[in-house]
Parts: C-alpha cells; sequence; structure tokens
C-alpha cells in the first residue's frame, strides 16, 4: 500500500491579512512623514529665515548708530565746552592786556605828579580864621535867623488876624448857634470843641440834624451863618436844608481868611 504524504509538505505559509493591513499602514507613514520632512525645506520657510535675520541685523545696526550717536553728542558738548574754555580764557587774556595797559598810564602818571613840585605860599597868621572866630560868626547868623522867624511868625499872625464878631443892632432877642461856612466845609461853633464837617456829608451829619431840631424845638433859638468870601456855595446848601425844614437862620458876612472870634456872644446875655 502507498504511504501517504506527511500533511506538513501541503501547507503553504501566508503572511495574515491583517499583517499586510499594518505593513500598508506602516508605508503609507513613512511616505508621509518624508513628504512633511521635504516641506519643511521648501523656499517659504527660508525666505521667512532670512528676513528674521535680517531684522536682528538691523536691529543691531540700529543700535550701533545710536551708540554712535551718543558718542558724537558727547564729542559735541566736549567740544564745545573747550571752545567755550578758549573764549574765556581768550578774554581774560585780552581784559589782563588791558589792565596792565591802565596800570601803566597810572604809574606814568603818578611818576609825573612826582617829578612837580608843590610850593604852599605862605599864608600870614593875622589873616587865619580862629575857632574863636568861627564860633562867633556861627552866634551872629543864629541871631540873624530866629529874628527872621520871628518876623515871620509876625507877618503870618497879621495875615490871619482875627475876626471878631461882635453884637449890633436892634431887638437882639435870639440865642444865635453861629456855624462858619467855608469853601468846602463848615465848622460848628455851638459846641466844645468845635466840629468840621465836610460840604458832601453837611445833611447827613448827626450834630448838625440834632443842631436843626434844637432849633425847631426853641422859641429863641436861631442859627447863624458865618459866610467867607468863598463860601456861598456852602452857605446856600445849608441854608435850603434849614428851610426844608423850617429852621430860623441868618448870615453875617466874614471878611478875610482870618480867625473867627465869638468872645463877645460868649460873655454877653442875649439882649431884649
Amino acid at each position: 500500500m502507498a504511504r501517504r504524504r506527511n500533511s506538513s509538505d501541503d501547507d503553504i505559509s501566508l503572511f495574515p491579512f491583517l499583517s499586510i493591513i499594518a505593513s500598508v499602514i506602516g508605508v503609507l507613514t513613512m511616505m508621509i512623514a518624508t513628504l512633511a520632512l521635504a516641506q519643511t525645506d521648501t523656499p517659504d520657510v527660508a525666505q521667512i529665515e532670512e528676513f528674521e535675520q535680517k531684522t536682528k541685523e538691523l536691529r543691531e545696526t540700529d543700535e550701533a548708530i545710536e551708540n554712535l550717536r551718543r558718542e558724537i553728542s558727547v564729542s559735541n558738548s566736549s567740544a564745545l565746552q573747550l571752545r567755550e574754555q578758549k573764549q574765556l580764557l581768550s578774554m581774560t587774556v585780552t581784559q589782563l592786556e588791558e589792565l596792565l595797559a591802565e596800570l601803566e598810564q597810572v604809574e606814568k602818571e603818578l611818576a609825573e605828579q612826582k617829578a612837580v613840585e608843590i610850593v604852599i605860599p605862605p599864608v600870614d597868621q593875622s589873616l587865619r580864621e580862629t575857632a574863636a572866630d568861627m564860633q562867633s560868626q556861627a552866634d551872629a547868623l543864629r541871631s540873624e535867623v530866629a529874628q527872621l522867624e520871628k518876623d515871620l511868625a509876625e507877618r503870618i499872625d497879621a495875615s490871619e488876624a482875627n475876626v471878631t464878631v461882635l453884637p449890633q443892632g436892634s431887638g437882639l432877642d435870639f440865642i444865635p448857634h453861629f456855624v462858619e461856612c467855608a469853601a468846602d466845609s463848615i465848622v460848628l461853633h455851638s459846641i466844645n470843641p468845635t466840629k468840621r464837617i465836610r460840604r458832601a456829608d453837611v445833611a447827613k451829619d448827626e450834630d448838625f440834624i440834632a443842631l436843626m431840631e434844637k432849633v425847631v424845638n426853641g422859641t429863641r433859638d436861631s442859627i447863624v451863618f458865618l459866610v467867607r468870601s468863598d463860601a456861598l456855595g456852602t452857605y446856600r446848601a445849608c441854608k435850603s436844608l434849614c428851610d426844608e425844614r423850617d429852621v430860623r437862620n441868618g448870615k453875617i458876612p466874614i471878611v478875610g481868611q482870618g480867625r473867627i472870634d465869638l468872645s463877645q456872644f460868649a460873655t454877653d446875655e442875649p439882649r431884649e
């Protein structure tokens, strides 16, 4: 009987299907990786790298230029200071030369003055003034000044002589309250001490208003205006105030600018 072949000789050795798939996937992966690596070396990437390199170089160049500018600025400042120092030194030398020239001129003038002999003429001893003579002249001048001051005071007193107001006329049976009218003011002689009031303040002055009320309420009281030659406007303003309030008033003209003397009214009683 024929012998049977061994079954192992009939088997065929093949890759499993999954192994084939895995191999195909591996090959594809290697191809993709190769393509990716090839793309990284494209001209665009090279241009980017070159741009970055140029930018870096440009930045470094700018920094170098800025450093050079600083150095040039420092050098210019130093040169300017050096130039100013040279100018100052030149001016100082010029001033020194001028001072030396002036000094030489002064020394020359001094030498010429020393060469001139100063001769003082003799003075007669009898013609010299002594301290006693000068004191006597000073005393005489003081006496003369005192006399002149006295004469001046007398002239002033004469020009400002008192103007005496005297009671006169018949029927003087009222009590006068004197108000002096000047160019720009009035003087109340009815109060002690007398009071001067500016013309613009008369209408609102409390003492003048009180005087008008006293005259209005009195039976024998009256305001007597002593009117100087330059005080007609002041008198009219005061009289208008009195007439508006029915205040009795009158006037006496005063000649000159002397002081008014009312002593006669202070001693005499009002006559009936």
